[in-house]
């Protein structure tokens, strides 16, 4: 990561204000004053006797427990992100208030911007209950209508039971699959997040949060990337 990309990062100021700390002979690397902006990768980089954190892009993913809401403040109930080390983050894919499971949490404000834009079609699991028996997925499959006049793409249903399977689908439309369940006159009961592309939950216990690993990362920025090209060929 480029120096100036350090400094703002770490809340030290704008991008024009680094270049004049840097102009300054403010900032120190590995106890050298530096006169230019300079790749970093584990160096120590000091700004007026501050150190800042050379890694300061931040990724974690968060068990969402029921009743948490994906919002910054909430005059009801508590948010999610309280539950973080750090406030700074954003959330990727928000999930409803009684929605449980994986959420991606960052500061990689480019990265998130790919991973919710609909037309990266970035695959999302959950496991979910519904009130009456499921006995035909084939409207997954072709497209299930919502809001009247609103088509979906096609899902991949897979069943446990008559009452109990996973769900896996490529948009982010506000309360989709429980729209498409009224669509077809039942009703979701529990929703659970179970993956994000490649990413799992796992056994990551209802609170807990942990860092991605950076094989995980990778492969969020591969799959974006990927689809970006596809993208652009269009």
């Amino acid at each position: 990561m480029r120096l100036i990309d350090i400094f703002v990062l770490n809340k030290c100021g704008s991008k024009k204000q680094a270049k004049k700390a840097i102009k300054k002979g403010l900032i120190t690397v590995n106890n050298t004053i530096v006169d230019e902006d300079i790749e970093i990768n584990d160096e120590t980089v000091i700004y007026e006797s501050k150190i800042l954190d050379s890694h300061p892009l931040k990724y974690y993913i968060i068990h969402k427990p029921s009743g948490y809401v994906c919002a910054n403040k909430d005059p009801h109930d508590p948010c999610l992100i309280t539950l973080l080390p750090d406030e700074n983050l954003h959330y990727v894919g928000r999930l409803d208030r009684d929605t449980t499971g994986l959420v991606i949490m960052t500061n990689d404000l480019k990265l998130r911007k790919r991973l919710t834009l609909p037309e990266f079609h970035i695959p999302r699991t959950y496991a979910f209950t519904c009130l009456y028996p499921l006995l035909d997925i084939t409207p997954f499959k072709e497209g299930i209508v919502i809001d009247g006049d609103v088509k979906c793409l096609p899902a991949i249903v897979e069943m446990m039971s008559e009452n109990e399977g996973t769900i896996t689908l490529e948009e982010g439309r506000y309360h989709e699959i429980k729209k498409m369940f009224l669509s077809l006159n039942n009703k979701i009961t529990s929703l659970h997040r179970i993956m994000y592309g490649d990413i799992s939950l796992g056994e990551l216990p209802s609170g807990s949060y942990r860092t991605l690993t950076k094989e995980e990362i990778n492969h969020l920025k591969d799959i974006t990337g990927r689809e970006l090209c596809n993208i652009s060929k269009k």
